[in-house]
């Protein structure tokens, strides 16, 4: 599975998140690319990716986020041969199990188009590490499309005079498709400072921080996973 990471001006956020990246299950068998848009911190987030033994590429240009995610994952399907692409931000922590699920996802979800992409993300746990569901909705932290869903998208919402790229494929693209998302998180937002659109650190926590992750609960020891939900909004309360 191929993967690749966003990197712009948060050095010590990008430093977590390759961390973690490095010891998830399975990671051996990827190829990642670190992308970082130009920034005051490239030669830091350079030497981070080294750091990590991780491949990176720096944009000649400041891209701005839009267009910077865009050529990230678009780079994935036209020079890394992904068939299923995983992409992360600078400021997403995987879990231990994070490529674990990632992988159930795309054999479980691969043939079915009402499912547009895998997510790692889910704020509200129930506790439960081997559930998943589907929902109604985008999550763009920490996650997965296969080739064929990305291709039918329009390459508009790269453009940085739209609003944050994921609210655009969320609400227009996405087409009333599904993600599929584990009932645990997999992935940790930790974006709380100097994020371009996170209000405060307490709007952060409310809104994006997750209280519980599969590493809290021994997520590594999931055997397997089944879908419990299907549910046609993202606010949905977990039983």
């Amino acid at each position: 599975m191929n993967i690749t990471v966003s990197a712009y001006n948060r050095p010590d956020y990008l430093r977590q998140t390759l961390a973690a990246l490095r010891r998830c299950d399975g990671i051996e068998k990827c190829q990642v690319i670190v992308f970082v848009d130009p920034s005051e911190s490239t030669e830091s987030c350079v030497k981070i990716s080294k750091d990590f033994g991780f491949s990176y590429g720096v944009y000649s240009d400041r891209l701005g986020c839009n267009r910077a995610i865009h050529a990230a994952v678009s780079h994935g399907f036209k020079h890394m041969g992904s068939e299923f692409h995983v992409h992360l931000e600078d400021d997403t922590v995987p879990t231990r199990d994070f490529l674990r699920w990632m992988e159930w996802a795309r054999d479980r979800y691969r043939d079915d188009p009402a499912v547009m992409n895998v997510s790692g993300y889910q704020q509200r746990s129930n506790g439960r590490l081997d559930e998943c569901g589907l929902r109604r909705w985008f999550s763009s932290w920490g996650w997965g499309i296969w080739r064929d869903r990305w291709a039918g998208l329009d390459w508009a919402w790269a453009r940085n005079d739209l609003p944050s790229w994921d609210v655009h494929v969320c609400e227009y693209l996405r087409a009333g498709r599904y993600e599929a998302f584990p009932t645990v998180s997999r992935i940790q937002n930790i974006g709380a400072e100097n994020g371009t659109h996170v209000q405060s650190a307490q709007w952060h926590a409310k809104f994006q921080h997750v209280p519980i992750t599969a590493d809290d609960l021994g997520g590594h020891n999931t055997p397997h996973f089944h879908q419990t939900i299907k549910a046609d909004h993202a606010d949905h309360e977990l039983t």
